[in-house]
C-alpha cells in the first residue's frame, strides 16, 4: 500500500492453515479498499506463516517468540499496525464484500465499537447447533442497535479508543466482553451492526464445545462478579439461581428467537440438543465460577483480619 491505510485489520492465528487462506481470500475482496492486513501467527509449526507468505505478500506477517493467547496477539497486532480505525477478526471468519464498508459507515455515525453480524459457514449439524449456541446474540436480522459484548472475530474500533480502555486483557479468554464492558464503563456506544455479515467456519466436536463453553462459563461468572463489584450475597444468590432450570430455558429461549429473527427456526429446531446442552455447560461453568469468587474471598477474609 502507499501511505496510510484507511483501517488496519488485525487476525491472530495459532495452527490455522486450513482456513486462513480462504479468510484472506475474502478478505481481498472487500468494496472498500485502503486497508492493511496484520496477522500474527503464533504457531509452532510454519505452515500458516508459509502460505501467508506466498500466496499473501501484502499481509504483514508477525512472527512473535512463543505462543500467544488469541487477545495478546491482537494486542501486539495493534502495536504493528498503522491505521487509526482497526478491526478485528479470525482466520476462520470469511467476510461478505460490503464487511468493511458498512463496519466503517457504522463508525462513522455512532462512533465507539462497532460490533458485525455473524453467520455459520457450511450445514453440517454440528456446525450449525454450534454456532447458534455460541453466536445467538449476533445474528444478522433488524436494523442498528445497541448491544452489550462484542466478539473480536467481527469488530471495529478507533485506535484512540483501544488505547483510552487500555486494549484487552491478553491473559483472559472473555477479554473481548471484558473489552465490551470497559467502553460501555468509559462512556462509548457499543452498536451492532447486523449488515456486517462475516461467515465462521467451525471444526470443533460435540465434546471439545461443550469444554469450551464450560470454561468460559467459569471466567465469565468470575469477572461479572468483579467487574460489577457483587456483594457476597449476591455472588451466593447467583451462584445457585445460575443452576435452576429457569435460566437454563432463559438462554434456550433467547436462542430461539434470536434465530427466528434471524430465518433460522428450523435450524433451531433440528440442532436443540447441540444448543442446550452447550447452555446447561457454560451455566454449570458460570456457577462455578461465582462460587469460585467466593472462596477466593474467603481465603482473603483471614488473612486481612489476621493482618
Amino acid at each position: 500500500m502507499m501511505g496510510k491505510p484507511r483501517l488496519s485489520i488485525v487476525i491472530p492465528a495459532f495452527e490455522s492453515h486450513a482456513t486462513v487462506a480462504d479468510s484472506l481470500k475474502a478478505i481481498e475482496k472487500q468494496d472498500l479498499q485502503g486497508f492493511e492486513v496484520i496477522l500474527v501467527d503464533s504457531s509452532p509449526t510454519d505452515r500458516g506463516a508459509e502460505i501467508v507468505a506466498r500466496q499473501f505478500p501484502g499481509v504483514r506477517l508477525v512472527r512473535p517468540a512463543g505462543r500467544l493467547l488469541p487477545h495478546e496477539a491482537r494486542n501486539l497486532g495493534v502495536s504493528h499496525s498503522s491505521a487509526d480505525l482497526i478491526v478485528f477478526t479470525d482466520p476462520d471468519i470469511y467476510p461478505s464484500p460490503s464487511w468493511l464498508d458498512r463496519l466503517a459507515n457504522a463508525h462513522a455515525q455512532e462512533g465507539g465499537l462497532i460490533v458485525g453480524s455473524v453467520l455459520c459457514h457450511g450445514r453440517k449439524w454440528l456446525d450449525v447447533g454450534t454456532h447458534l449456541a455460541k453466536f445467538d446474540l449476533w445474528l444478522p436480522g433488524g436494523s442498528r442497535r445497541p448491544i452489550e459484548i462484542s466478539p473480536t472475530l467481527n469488530c471495529l474500533c478507533s485506535r484512540d479508543l483501544f488505547e483510552k480502555v487500555g486494549g484487552f486483557r491478553g491473559e483472559f479468554v472473555i477479554g473481548d466482553t471484558i473489552f465490551s464492558w470497559n467502553v460501555a464503563r468509559a462512556g462509548y456506544p457499543v452498536t451492532f451492526e447486523p449488515g456486517a455479515v462475516v461467515w465462521h467456519h467451525h471444526m470443533a466436536s460435540w465434546g471439545s464445545l461443550l469444554r469450551e463453553r464450560y470454561d468460559r462459563g467459569v471466567e465469565f461468572g468470575r469477572m461479572r462478579s468483579r467487574f460489577g463489584g457483587w456483594s457476597w450475597p449476591r455472588l451466593a444468590l447467583h451462584s445457585l439461581v445460575t443452576l435452576l432450570p429457569l435460566r437454563w430455558a432463559g438462554l434456550t429461549i433467547r436462542t430461539f428467537r434470536h434465530s427466528a429473527a434471524a430465518g433460522l427456526l428450523n435450524d433451531f429446531l433440528l440442532t436443540l440438543p447441540i444448543t442446550s446442552s452447550a447452555h446447561a455447560a457454560w451455566l454449570a461453568g458460570e456457577s462455578r465460577g461465582f462460587l469460585g469468587e467466593l472462596w477466593r474471598r474467603a481465603r482473603r477474609r483471614p488473612a486481612a483480619s489476621g493482618r
